[in-house]
């Protein structure tokens, strides 16, 4: 019978701080360019939510035969259905009979849409004015108007902005850098 110990197999205190090091090396070195990757996500991500309500609007109202308006709207939060404050805030869709600002009782809510997550803007394309002006799309899909909404990241140097550019006709596409971001 042998009476020596069992040995077993472990990291000393040294070898364990020489890991947790090397660990914390790795993560400091790889966390700024996570936050770029999350600021151009984001990014992404709303200006493809603007580009998809102004693709419902437009259909909408060739569906209808009548106008249909996008308006900046705090109705996901506050559960009021009234066009006011900016398009960063939030926005609804509603048919708009009548082309005004105001949602009456013949008009219908389409879709009630959140607003941009905190620090991010949607401005002008010179990044001066909030995005605030209604949208309208007649029963011919277009809209009678050029217009720029510009999406930009807290940190600009970290994620380049992203438009969404309406055309006299109505057609809207998605431009990369086609703006100024405000400074914040």
């Amino acid at each position: 019978m042998d009476c020596k110990p069992k040995v077993y197999p472990g990291l000393t205190l040294i070898e364990l701080m020489i890991v947790l090091l090397i660990l914390s090396v790795t993560v400091a070195l790889a966390a700024p360019p996570m936050r770029g990757l999350i600021y151009r996500t984001t990014v992404d991500t709303e200006i493809n939510r603007l580009m998809a309500s102004v693709n419902l609007v437009r259909s909408e109202a060739i569906e209808r035969n009548q106008p249909v308006t996008m308006c900046p709207s705090r109705m996901a939060e506050t559960g009021v259905a009234s066009c006011s404050g900016a398009f960063s805030d939030g926005w609804i869709i509603f048919s708009n009979r009548n082309r005004d600002s105001v949602i009456d009782a013949e008009d219908e809510v389409i879709q009630v849409f959140e607003g941009l997550p905190t620090g991010y803007t949607l401005t002008n394309r010179k990044g001066t004015i909030p995005a605030q002006e209604r949208i309208t799309y007649l029963s011919t899909g277009s809209s009678w108007r050029n217009r720029t909404l510009l999406v930009c990241a807290p940190d600009r140097r970290e994620a380049s902005s992203k438009s969404l550019v309406m055309n006299i006709v109505g057609r809207p596409r998605i431009t990369r850098n086609w703006g100024t971001c405000p400074l914040i």
